[in-house]
């Protein structure tokens, strides 16, 4: 008996999560590749201003804690210094089984794992594969990107 109290109690919590998440979702009003737009395109007032509205959004309404990204953003910090696209490729492409992992334990993760995986495919493009360069450029963009995002969620009210 307690067991079958338990399950019905699980499975109206997450019919219920899944309502705010449609809900939550339905309200954001951001091209949700505005993070990869930036990487392939650089930074712009239009991408500071996605940024903040995307860091109040996780903030706020999707009640992101800092906790559930400290991992993650610790790797992007680790290899943000990494000038040869030999590292920096192989480890970045290490976020996104990070992210789908995240995920997957803290569902509130799934919004900005959406986004990063998107922003990682801009770094990682074939079509700037033989382009040093362009690689390290984009990725330089993508770690201030990622950061830029998280700062405004800490300064929208991201709790610990």
């Amino acid at each position: 008996m307690s067991q079958d109290k338990n399950r019905d109690w699980n499975q109206n919590r997450n019919r219920d999560w899944n309502q705010d998440r449609n809900q939550q979702s339905s309200t954001l009003k951001l091209n949700d590749s505005f993070f990869a737009d930036m990487v392939r395109n650089g930074i712009t007032p239009q991408f500071i201003e996605d940024a903040e509205k995307y860091g109040d959004y996780l903030a706020n309404r999707v009640k992101l804690t800092t906790s559930q990204i400290r991992r993650i953003f610790g790797h992007v910090k680790k290899i943000e210094n990494f000038e040869d696209p030999k590292k920096f490729i192989p480890q970045l492409l290490m976020l996104k089984p990070m992210l789908a992992y995240t995920a997957k334990r803290n569902p509130e993760v799934t919004a900005l794992k959406e986004i990063t995986d998107k922003a990682i495919e801009a770094v990682t493009s074939k079509e700037i594969s033989n382009d040093k360069e362009k690689q390290l450029a984009r990725f330089r963009l993508f770690c201030n990107g990622f950061e830029a995002i998280l700062a405004y969620h800490k300064a929208k009210g991201g709790r610990d």
